[in-house]
């Protein structure tokens, strides 16, 4: 009540930070996710999608901005990835000529596992052994899947998938090695292919 007697209410404002302008940067801010999440809904909708690929396509990626020591380098790898990708799917469509895309990745994985290392200084190539091993793991699983029925190589690409949304989860939180938008990139992609590739394959659509 004021000194003249009337009583005077609270004028409402508005939450801080919760404008239309605050929420739109909220979702530019994550702009990684919404492209994962397109992505995934683009690459699900091919039938033809090399999921094994895309699995060492993903650690190949960490180990190259790894040996390269530059974490900005992640994008320019993940373009080359699903240009290659691309590219095998390309020959298969229009030659008929299959590409070995999956056991080719693995192949530079392997050149870059041995070649880092050596050519890096101790500090960093410490740094590259984790991505090393991790690429020689997930490229193997990857090409394993290759030999398999449908069904079984579809669980086993999409648990391949989820292990490989962790390794991004932990990169993101460490922000290290690659640039933080590709771990988030990359972490919501894997995630999203990898539920869906098992259940596909669970429910037979991969048979």
């Amino acid at each position: 009540m004021t000194s003249s007697g009337i009583t005077t209410l609270p004028v409402d404002r508005p939450a801080a930070g919760v404008g239309p302008k605050a929420l739109l940067r909220g979702v530019l801010r994550r702009w990684p996710s919404l492209v994962a999440v397109a992505l995934a809904a683009f690459v699900l909708a091919d039938g033809g999608t090399d999921f094994p690929a895309i699995l060492t396509g993903a650690a190949l990626v960490y180990l190259g901005a790894a040996v390269l020591g530059r974490r900005s380098a992640a994008w320019p790898l993940f373009l080359g990835a699903v240009l290659l990708i691309g590219v095998g799917k390309v020959a298969v469509v229009a030659f008929g000529v299959p590409v070995p895309v999956t056991v080719l990745m693995v192949a530079l994985g392997a050149v870059g596992a041995v070649y880092g290392p050596a050519r890096t200084p101790a500090g960093r190539a410490m740094l590259i052994g984790p991505s090393a091993v991790a690429m020689l793991g997930f490229g193997a699983v990857a090409v394993a899947t290759t030999m398999l029925a449908p069904v079984p190589a579809g669980v086993i690409v999409g648990l391949g998938l989820l292990g490989h949304a962790a390794w991004d989860h932990v990169h993101f939180r460490r922000n290290t090695v690659v640039a933080r938008s590709l771990a988030e990139f990359c972490g919501v992609l894997d995630t999203l292919l990898g539920v869906a590739v098992i259940v596909l394959a669970v429910t037979g659509a991969l048979a």
